[in-house]
């Protein structure tokens, strides 16, 4: 059973332990109370929601939380035992097999999904989808396609949806007066849609080309044999007469 939260009147905040991820340095770790607001001044304002600052006992980076007031007392003002995160984790992705182009683009791109900047995140979709074309070649357009289309029927994503990706990333409409803004569902699904892009197009290629060429070049017997440890043969010493 969760344990209620309540700010008392000598301004100590009551509440469970808060774990989670930390969206600064990624660990999974405890969060520590760092600031909340005077009992006197909740109680004067009466707001709906309260804000604390809590530490990352990690990285020590302060984090944003707020809570929902559940009732006013004399002696307490109780509060929502779960608090509603502010900073959403980041979203993480291998950049080690990107070109350069490609991974500054879509750096940016989940820069502006976390900071939910759903038109900022089309656009810089649709440049990495760009910068992906200029380094494969105006050729590859078609097989892309061929790979965003194969997202949507294993995914079964809506046909709404669909239009949505490929309207931004091939139609180039982001950058058109008449733009149609990308609802939360959509920029999800689009988010994954380009992460599956991405790691087929260049994390997957690069990881099997690494192990074929494993395959084609293995170590030599003879390189093996010398690395094992050299019999010595010992004579045995004469005896003395």
């Amino acid at each position: 059973m969760t344990t209620s939260a309540w700010l008392d009147n000598q301004n100590r905040l009551h509440r469970e332990c808060v774990n989670g991820e930390c969206p600064h340095c990624g660990a999974v770790s405890h969060f520590s109370l760092l600031a909340c607001p005077s009992f006197n001044r909740v109680c004067a304002d009466r707001p709906a929601r309260i804000g604390i600052v809590l530490q990352c006992d990690s990285c020590r980076m302060p984090l944003f939380f707020r809570y929902r007031v559940r009732g006013w007392h004399e002696d307490r003002v109780e509060l929502h035992p779960s608090p509603e995160e502010m900073e959403p984790a980041p979203e993480r992705f291998n950049y080690a097999h990107l070109p350069e182009p490609v991974a500054n683009a879509f750096r940016e791109a989940l820069a502006c999904y976390r900071a939910q900047l759903l038109q900022a995140f089309a656009a810089m979709c649709r440049a990495t989808t760009e910068a992906m074309l200029e380094d494969l070649g105006e050729r590859s357009r078609l097989r892309i396609f061929d790979q965003v289309a194969e997202v949507r029927s294993m995914a079964e994503i809506d046909d709404g949806t669909f239009a949505a990706i490929r309207r931004v990333l091939f139609e180039g409409e982001t950058g058109r007066g008449e733009q149609q803004s990308l609802s939360r569902v959509q920029a999800a699904v689009l988010l994954e849609t380009m992460k599956d892009l991405l790691y087929q197009t260049y994390v997957r290629r690069a990881k099997l080309q690494q192990a074929l060429r494993l395959r084609h070049f293995p170590p030599e017997p003879a390189a093996a044999a010398r690395s094992t440890s050299t019999v010595t043969t010992v004579r045995p010493t004469p005896r003395s007469a």
